[in-house]
């Protein structure tokens, strides 16, 4: 999963801005009235899924360069917002102001601040960075289509950081547990 993590968050900033501008101008350009509900649900999820690919890959890449990584447990929260946007589309739910759009909207800031704070953490010097460089990082990651090209240095910093290995407790003998 790291290499395909890798390939994606490594990936050139101008092929994401491309496929999100182009999801984008497809909403528009395609949603009508007479839309089947499964093209209307795929348009909506379309921008959401590549931005949350897109999250998730960075996450994956700066976990690996992070002095203490955090598990993945939470990595499945990436598919939370393109599948509600999905399931709303299909089923015709409202997502302006209502209770699908406050899901979507959680599950997307939870997902981003947890890749913004993993690139600045495996970024900075110490591993400690500054709620700004953080809140810096959300917003440019939010706004993918420029954060693409703003924060590419720092994930590709991110990504060429030497895997963390974890240690084989069985290979080497323990001093307290020989006898």
């Amino acid at each position: 999963m790291f290499q395909v993590a890798r390939q994606v968050a490594r990936g050139h900033p101008a092929a994401l801005t491309v496929v999100l501008l182009v999801c984008f101008a497809a909403q528009f350009a395609l949603t009508s009235p007479t839309a089947p509900p499964i093209a209307k649900g795929a348009l909506m999820a379309a921008p959401i899924g590549v931005m949350c690919c897109w999250w998730w890959a960075v996450l994956v890449v700066a976990r690996n360069g992070v002095r203490e990584p955090g598990s993945n447990r939470w990595d499945w929260l990436f598919v939370v917002p393109p599948l509600l946007a999905l399931t709303a589309g299909v089923s015709g739910w409202p997502t302006e102001n209502s209770p699908v759009a406050f899901a979507i909207f959680a599950a997307l800031f939870v997902g981003l601040t947890m890749s913004a704070k993993t690139l600045e953490k495996a970024d900075a010097p110490d591993g400690n960075p500054s709620v700004g460089r953080m809140l810096a990082t959300f917003l440019l990651m939010y706004f993918a289509p420029i954060g693409a090209w703003v924060l590419r240095s720092k994930i590709i910093r991110a990504s060429e950081q030497p895997p963390l290995v974890d240690q084989d407790l069985t290979s080497a003998p323990h001093p307290e547990l020989t006898f």
